[in-house]
């Protein structure tokens, strides 16, 4: 920084852009050293604008930070960022605010005019019939709007703090999802920082203004104990237009407007592409391979360090790096650096993500309905097919399989055998009181996975083990007892943490006589949710893209060197990767919205561009809506 002084900011695009786009600011002050613990700005740039905008007035700025886009996929080409060059546009800001103090000094003798007359007035008034009825909802309707208005700031607030900058379908799902098995730190935190102090502001702002008429009364401005009806009329105008105001407002920032526009809109994008895998010849190799496929909470490629492909200066996840060297990566870096998928529209969420790597297809508000009878029962997923193929299966997780109907989905698709936290304490794992984070931690999941595999292998039958972690959920993870204290940041211990465990469950199924016949999938469920304006993202610059951890070990299929590395995939593609892992020939290697990567033909985002692909999953598709 050549100033200190950061008066506004000024992003040229080279091209004007496709889509809305958000812009978001961030600074460091030598007093607030990390970002987080300053205002951001968002600056939002409309279609074909070529120019966006940030207020930003701030001294002893020492590091600025410009983030571009809230959605995956989003493309744009950028010109160049100004920083204190907008002269006209903080000559307008200064003329605006003339404006308003002037306004505020008007303000004044025109309140105490009307006060003075608030005796005559309100005598006039409260023989009025009509504005009676008006002023009736006064005691619901204003402290209900400024309730409403003040949850919207703080919700969207929380949000964005928390989760950073996720997709708006992401929201409306996990709010239509049944909150049972959610963590009681995330439910605690939208209490204390999202509804409580809304909640204290409302209820302070009412007791106050009753204590005014109370002493405007004893002063005898006002004849009666009550507010005044035209009081209460303009109370209620006033507050309905702020209310309407910050919907408006807050609804743009999560991407409201955005998604409710989308999904009126209909594309023919799954007829043109979906491949169906009941239709589609899948040849299984006479000696079926188990499949053992853990999905790993928010784990990511960014976590490893930037010679290895990550964004971090340490590398967090070491173990995780070895077993991709030594196994298979597939990769959007060269020269064997980590990297993995993309998560497309409404994927990037632990069920979402499920879905796209077990059946390659997005999940969308509709589901949410059938997530408490029979989940999208018209889809051909690889659990239909590995059911029909005689495989045992098994999903097995350490918090309540119910949350958001992951257990429904897995029991219609198709007869897997749940493994949660209520089936720990039923069979003596834990005590039947027994529950931190989202119920167990993951060192009781891997010695259940144990016993597990210990149970299915000891069949004639193939086995398809498919486990979730949680640990390392957002926003801090959580730290057990083999948790190690190498770094200053919680998030990043139990990563380290989750890295090492998953690691020594791996070396213990090499050990195992099932071990030879079996293929082992390590996959993140998405991508993680924590703000990246945390400090713990220091590294990230626009330049590097965030990707989902992958890798296949003892594969049995053959495949040429070079089709692992700069590949444009999303997590879709998972799904044909790992039957074809497992030595299944698959006609046309394509399934679902997935390829198989192993073929080294191109995929949906290699083809489409992942920024349409995300346009026309948000949309209405009659294809998808015979899914359910």
């Amino acid at each position: 920084m050549q100033s200190s002084k950061i008066a506004n900011v000024k992003v040229y695009f080279a091209e004007p852009v496709a889509q809305d786009t958000d812009v978001k600011i961030s600074y460091q002050t030598k007093e607030k050293p990390t970002y987080e613990q300053n205002p951001r700005v968002w600056a939002n740039i409309k279609k074909g604008e070529k120019i966006a905008f940030g207020e930003v007035d701030a001294t002893g700025i020492t590091r600025i930070k410009v983030r571009f886009g809230s959605k995956i996929g989003q493309q744009f080409v950028l010109d160049h960022i100004e920083l204190n060059a907008n002269y006209r546009e903080r000559v307008q800001k200064k003329q605006i605010t003339m404006i308003i103090y002037f306004m505020m000094f008007l303000l004044m003798p025109a309140c105490y005019l009307l006060l003075s007359h608030a005796v005559e007035l309100q005598k006039r008034t409260d023989q009025n019939k009509i504005l009676k009825v008006l002023s009736f909802p006064f005691g619901l309707l204003v402290p209900i709007a400024l309730f409403i208005t003040l949850l919207a700031c703080s919700m969207v607030a929380w949000l964005k703090s928390t989760c950073g900058d996720v997709s708006f379908s992401i929201i409306v799902l996990q709010l239509t999802s049944p909150i049972k098995g959610t963590d009681s730190g995330v439910i605690n935190s939208i209490i204390k920082t999202g509804i409580i102090p809304p909640l204290l502001v409302t209820l302070t702002i009412s007791i106050v203004y009753l204590i005014m008429v109370r002493v405007l009364y004893n002063l005898e401005d006002l004849p009666v104990k009550k507010v005044p009806v035209w009081t209460k009329i303009c109370l209620e105008i006033i507050l309905l237009i702020v209310l309407v105001g910050t919907i408006q407002i807050q609804g743009t920032k999560v991407g409201m407007w955005k998604y409710i526009k989308s999904v009126q809109e209909k594309t023919d994008f799954y007829e043109k592409y979906y491949v169906n895998p009941a239709k589609t010849k899948l040849d299984f190799p006479s000696q079926k391979r188990n499949l053992i496929y853990i999905f790993m909470e928010s784990m990511e490629s960014s976590y490893a360090d930037q010679e290895d492909g990550g964004i971090m200066d340490d590398n967090y996840i070491p173990n995780l790096t070895k077993l991709a060297k030594e196994n298979i990566n597939f990769s959007d870096k060269a020269d064997g650096k980590l990297g993995g998928p993309t998560c497309l529209e409404a994927t990037a969420y632990t069920v979402g993500g499920m879905v796209a790597q077990t059946a390659a297809i997005n999940l969308k508000l509709h589901n949410s309905g059938s997530m408490f009878g029979n989940f999208l029962p018209n889809l051909t997923t690889m659990g239909d097919i590995l059911n029909k193929e005689g495989y045992q299966q098994v999903f097995l997780c350490g918090s309540e399989g119910d949350f958001a109907g992951r257990d429904t989905y897995f029991t219609s698709h198709k007869d897997f055998h749940i493994e949660d936290y209520n089936a720990a304490k039923k069979e003596g794992f834990i005590a039947p009181d027994y529950k931190v984070f989202w119920g167990h931690e993951d060192e009781i999941l891997y010695k259940r996975a144990k016993k597990q595999l210990e149970q299915l292998s000891s069949s004639d039958k193939p086995f398809n083990l498919t486990m979730l972690t949680v640990d390392t959920h957002f926003p801090r993870g959580y730290k057990c007892r083999l948790c190690k204290d190498k770094y200053n940041r919680q998030y990043a211990n139990v990563i380290a943490c989750a890295d090492q465990q998953v690691y020594d469950f791996v070396e213990w199924i090499k050990k195992q006589d099932f071990y030879k016949n079996t293929t082992i999938v390590i996959a993140g469920d998405h991508t993680t949710m924590v703000d990246t304006s945390d400090p713990i993202w220091s590294n990230l610059n626009n330049n590097y893209k965030r990707t989902v951890y992958n890798t296949i070990i003892n594969a049995d299929c053959t495949y040429k060197e070079n089709v692992t590395e700069n590949r444009d995939f999303s997590t879709m593609d998972m799904f044909p990767t790992t039957l074809a892992a497992l030595g299944v020939q698959i006609d046309g290697n394509r399934l679902g919205l997935g390829t198989n990567l192993f073929s080294g033909q191109k995929t949906l985002p290699e083809k489409l561009g992942r920024g349409y692909i995300n346009q026309e999953l948000k949309k209405n598709d009659k294809k998808y809506n015979g899914f359910y």
